[in-house]
Parts: structure tokens; sequence; C-alpha cells
């Protein structure tokens, strides 16, 4: 049996195996750009998403556990006003405040009013910890009763700050260079409202700046800009203001 075959039979060329090759390596190549681009972009957002849900947590606690300041002072504590607030460890950079949690009798459950400030979460202080070996900035809750405890509420930030007024206010918000803070503070009159010594206040607007440096060079390839972003909380002290 005699085999014939067609001349018109032939594969690809060398050059057309070449060309191919090159083409599918270029466009491999760039989408492997992209999908790279795109993770660094994920990574970013994710790191900003987490930086933004310890704060956001900090400052659930920090507003609960300051609307609580004064509640049912016994008398006789020393540098103590009347909002709950040590004056000596309140400025615009910590917060100190003392309350009595166990002041509020219950009888029916066995529950007698307490006449001291010395049982957990009554004596409490909110601040910045800046850890300059590792260049961490950290909000801290001090716990002074007890064991003395310190937790770290949020370890991403950059700035934090409590501004007391004696009524409740509007604000603007502003963040330079990772440092946040309110401006344009007005009252519900409408009229500029100044900040009162921590002694007097009432109303405390905490902000804290949350910073992530740019990621690349300007103009190149995968680069992200500084990211910026302020997060604040109003607390109303409870136990001071007169509805």
């Amino acid at each position: 049996m005699e085999i014939r075959y067609s001349k018109n039979e032939a594969g690809f060329s060398l050059l057309e195996l070449i060309l191919a090759m090159g083409i599918t390596i270029t466009i491999m190549t760039l989408a492997s750009t992209l999908l790279a681009g795109s993770f660094r972009i994920r990574s970013r957002e994710d790191r900003k998403s987490d930086a933004i849900g310890d704060v956001q947590r900090a400052l659930n606690i920090m507003t609960r556990e300051i609307s609580n300041a004064g509640l049912k002072l016994p008398g006789g504590l020393p540098k103590v006003s009347t909002n709950g607030f040590v004056t000596d460890d309140s400025n615009s950079e910590e917060l100190r405040l003392v309350s009595n949690l166990n002041g509020m009798p219950d009888s029916a459950n066995g529950y007698f009013e307490d006449t001291d400030v010395d049982d957990a979460n009554e004596d409490i202080k909110f601040l910045m910890y800046v850890d300059p070996e590792r260049g961490q900035r950290y909000i801290v809750r001090y716990e002074k009763n007890g064991s003395h405890q310190t937790t770290v509420l949020a370890n991403r930030i950059d700035s934090l700050i409590f501004r007391y007024y004696d009524e409740k206010v509007t604000y603007d918000t502003t963040v330079v260079d990772g440092v946040c803070d309110i401006t344009n503070v007005k009252n519900a009159a409408g009229e500029t409202e100044d900040e009162v010594s921590p002694g007097a206040g009432k109303f405390v607007v905490i902000a804290v700046g949350v910073t992530l440096p740019e990621v690349g060079t300007a103009g190149s390839e995968g680069y992200q800009p500084a990211s910026e972003v302020q997060l604040t909380s109003d607390v109303v002290l409870r136990n001071s203001i007169v509805y």
C-alpha cells in the first residue's frame, strides 16, 4: 500500500513560533504587573481598614467610660473636679477620670452603695504612648486601681487630642502632617465657642489621626500617595450637663 502526503500540509515556521511566544510573554508580563499592582493596593487598603477599625473600637471604649466621669463622686477627693476629671492629669494630650461605678445601690440584688473610687474601672487614664524604638504610637488605657493594668486600645495612630467645652459644639476637622485637630468650633447659637479647662468641661471632643505613608516614588509605577484620616467622637458627660 502506497501512502501519499499532501504537499499542502505544513506546521508553523520558526519565525511564527517566536512571534507567538513573544506576544504570549508580553501579555503575561502585563497581566502580572496589573495583578501585582492590584495586590499592593488591596494590601494598603487592608492596612487602612484595620487601622481605622482599631481606632473606632478605641473611641467606643473611651466615649463610654469618659461619659461616666463624675458619677456619684464621694467628697474629699484631692485634685478631682466636680465633673470627675483629675485636673493635674488632664489636658489636650491625656485625660484622667474617676467615677464611683458602685455608687448606685441595688438592695434587691444585695448590691449596696459604695463610697469610694478604689474599685476596678473607677480611676483610669487615656493617653497616646510613643515608642521611639519602633516609631509606633499607641492609644493606651491605664487602670490605676487593682493591678495597675495598662491596655493598648489601638496601635496604628499618629495623634490623639482631647478638647473640652462647657456645652455641645459643632466643628470642622483637619489633619496636618498626621496631627489631627478641630477648627471652626461653634455652639448651638452658631457663635464661636472657646475651649474651657478640663475641670470645667461638660462636653469632650476626642480626635485621632491615622496616616499611611506614601508607597514608591511619585510618577513611578505602583506609586500610592500618603493617606490621612481623622476620626472624632463627641462625649457628653451625663453627670455634669443640664438639659
